[in-house]
């Protein structure tokens, strides 16, 4: 039976709602201190409404990391570009993230720590943003080896060392690190250039086979 599309819709913008509430709430209190009624409050829904939609408050936290990941369009961006430049989608899908994980960097602050210490809250962000993100670059990865458009390697490996370098530079943004703050637009080529070409000149074997 098919959904009702505008059902989907309001469902959606509610669904945001909450998640903006939860994201300014979070921002001041942090996590443990943030309680659904304020969060409720904040997104001007009541708290029964929030758990129409979530299960608890580290679904919310969830919620929030996925849609700055934006995960929902991230299995239709990998499967559109494909059969395009392998690096052109690499800047492009970075620089877009970049740019989210900067403008809410006040959330990071709040939450990820929150997310190290909190066994319950870490399984949860694990399984439901790590590897879901971590299946569809897999996927991604696979099928351009298997195409003969990148060279083989441990798949599974290659997708957390991006996760990795993703989670790596968040942290030294939130440090503080001033390299990393004024070169913050700048790392999706530099990212690009790491992973696709590495740093070691070629040697002139290879030169002459190019």
């Amino acid at each position: 039976m098919a959904q009702d599309p505008i059902r989907q819709q309001r469902a959606a913008a509610r669904r945001n709602q909450i998640l903006d509430g939860a994201a300014r709430v979070f921002a001041e209190k942090g996590f443990h201190r943030a309680s659904t009624r304020e969060i409720a409050r904040a997104a001007g829904v009541s708290e029964g409404t929030i758990y129409n939609y979530f299960d608890s408050k580290a679904g919310l936290v969830v919620g929030l990391m996925t849609r700055l990941a934006e995960v929902e369009s991230l299995g239709d961006e990998l499967s559109d570009t494909m059969p395009g430049d392998i690096r052109e989608f690499f800047v492009a899908t970075f620089r877009r993230r970049f740019a989210r994980l900067a403008s809410q960097e006040k959330l990071f602050r709040a939450v990820l720590p929150e997310v190290l210490v909190d066994p319950e809250l870490r399984e949860t962000f694990h399984q439901q943003y790590v590897l879901r993100i971590a299946g569809l670059l897999e996927q991604y990865l696979q099928a351009q080896v298997a195409a003969g458009r990148m060279r083989p390697v441990d798949v599974p490996l290659a997708v957390r060392s991006l996760q990795g370098m993703f989670v790596g530079l968040l942290v030294l943004r939130i440090f503080g690190d001033e390299t990393t703050r004024q070169g913050w637009d700048d790392l999706p080529e530099v990212l690009a250039t790491l992973i696709l070409d590495g740093l070691r000149l070629p040697r002139e074997d290879e030169e002459v086979a190019q």
